[in-house]
């Protein structure tokens, strides 16, 4: 094997430049010892969450009918952009948020804190000022178990950060909340090896900046690696590999204007401190941490993330792609023109329908880039993936905990494919529960960590059997 090449875990291998840089590469089939290919051609499991805020229209969001998923399904709903991926998709409803809002099992919080909180960790809310939530998220946990060089799970965000319950989703452990990183030039950053262990930019010396791409960094590497005894296929991944890393990187210059290849040391620090805050760069943050991310599970950096859109009551006034709101995200949620009252907003249901739209698209996006990383058995990094979409509520305008919106994408083998699936009608009067710790307890069984009940004193031990593959 070339000397700038070196495995991690004896599965993934990466390349070490200078300045600390350093590339992970998919899955290369040709350099798996020949004893070990077998075990090679494994890949690992992975989980996502793509969460959202303050509910969606659930008129214009869900198919009309039960069944089988074909892109015609999706005709005339939020989920249209998904069409080309109705076939590997799993779609469950009827199912609820544990502990239950409306204070039907008490707790701290109102029902935005407790969608907030209680998504991804099915445990009650501590009652303290910040409301956090008193145990582990499930992305930490399949983090903790799997992860390479025991890396907590990629947290990112888009949006300003949120201090208190309403803006964090991801815990490793009890009141410990994750905070996302918003800034992808950042993530990116700590992701290729160029940020401190901190998270904090590192600025190198002035010939380092004019070779800031990390593809420079590691151009030697590269070429020994090109000149490797690779299969043509793995030549062809490793080309299509470092040419998304090139496009990454010029949408990130692109942000402020420079050219990674000659930047000023101004370009670099302006770039660090773009106003990511700015509703005006939320819809290019979103794909740029869409990038990030898909690369860093493409390269095994992590086996667990979340992305978390906005905030819980919050989240930007959308003035982009055809949308011309005057309220923001939550106000529209309620349909009013205060967050707490205020007049109706006329026509707010096909503003959400827009909105729902949208994040379907990044959604979309996420997942055809994800699905172009192939690995070493024919499937894909999708394939291979739990990736699911998650949001605050369901109906915003109630505040409802129930009959949440749940996709489910790739499967990791593990869940049904391809179905709209109605796993029961929520009625507290009669009993007939789905809690949705149901659906963490079988992400985690989906990547490989047995477990029979994952959360808090109120969930409820076992899967749903009808969403199982």
């Amino acid at each position: 094997m070339h000397r700038h090449t070196q495995t991690v875990f004896g599965r993934r291998w990466f390349l070490r430049g200078a300045l600390g840089a350093t590339v992970g590469l998919p899955f290369l089939e040709s350099l798996a010892p020949r004893s070990a290919r077998a075990q090679a051609l494994t890949p690992p499991k992975r989980f996502l969450c793509f969460f959202n805020c303050n509910g969606v229209n659930m008129k214009r969001f869900f198919p009309s009918s039960f069944g089988a998923l074909t892109p015609e399904s999706f005709v005339g709903t939020a989920l249209e952009p998904l069409s080309a991926f109705a076939p590997r998709s799993l779609i469950p409803r009827g199912i609820h948020a544990v502990p239950r809002g409306y204070n039907l099992d008490g707790g701290a919080g109102d029902d935005h804190a407790k969608g907030m909180g209680h998504k991804l960790t099915a445990q009650f809310l501590a009652d303290t000022p910040d409301e956090y939530a008193l145990g582990i998220s499930v992305d930490q946990a399949i983090a903790n178990a799997v992860n390479p060089q025991g890396r907590q799970a990629l947290t990112l965000r888009v949006g300003r950060k949120k201090d208190g319950v309403l803006g964090h989703i991801s815990y490793t452990g009890p009141q410990e909340p994750v905070t996302g990183e918003n800034n992808p030039w950042l993530a990116y950053q700590d992701f290729m090896g160029l940020g401190t262990e901190a998270g904090e930019s590192v600025i190198p010396d002035a010939e380092a900046l004019r070779r800031r791409s990390v593809l420079d960094l590691v151009n030697r590497e590269f070429d020994d690696l090109r000149s490797a005894d690779l299969s043509r296929s793995d030549q062809q991944k490793i080309e299509a590999h470092f040419d998304s890393i090139r496009d990454v990187e010029v949408s990130l210059a692109a942000s402020v204007g420079c050219n990674l290849g000659a930047a000023t040391e101004a370009d670099l620090l302006a770039f660090e401190t773009v106003n990511v805050d700015s509703d005006s760069e939320f819809a290019r943050l979103t794909r740029l941490q869409i990038d990030v991310i898909a690369l860093s599970l493409a390269c095994d950096h992590t086996r667990s993330a979340t992305l978390q859109i906005g905030n819980g009551a919050g989240g930007p006034i959308f003035t982009w792609d055809g949308m011309h709101h005057k309220y923001n995200h939550h106000k529209l949620s309620h349909g009013t023109t205060l967050d707490d009252g205020g007049d109706e907003v006329q026509g707010y249901e096909q503003m959400l329908f827009d909105i729902d739209t949208w994040h379907m698209k990044q959604f979309a996006y996420l997942l055809t880039r994800l699905d172009a990383y192939q690995e070493g058995d024919g499937t894909s990094v999708l394939d291979n993936s739990v990736i699911v979409y998650a949001n605050e509520l369901s109906d915003g305008r109630a505040h409802d905990f129930k009959d949440l919106p749940w996709i489910i994408v790739g499967g990791a083998g593990y869940f049904k494919q391809g179905e709209y699936v109605q796993v029961t009608e929520y009625d507290p009067m009669r009993g007939i529960e789905a809690p949705h710790n149901k659906l963490l307890t079988m992400f985690m069984n989906a990547v490989g960590i047995p477990t029979t009940n994952f959360g808090g004193e109120k969930s409820l031990a076992g899967e749903f059997e009808l969403l199982k593959a």
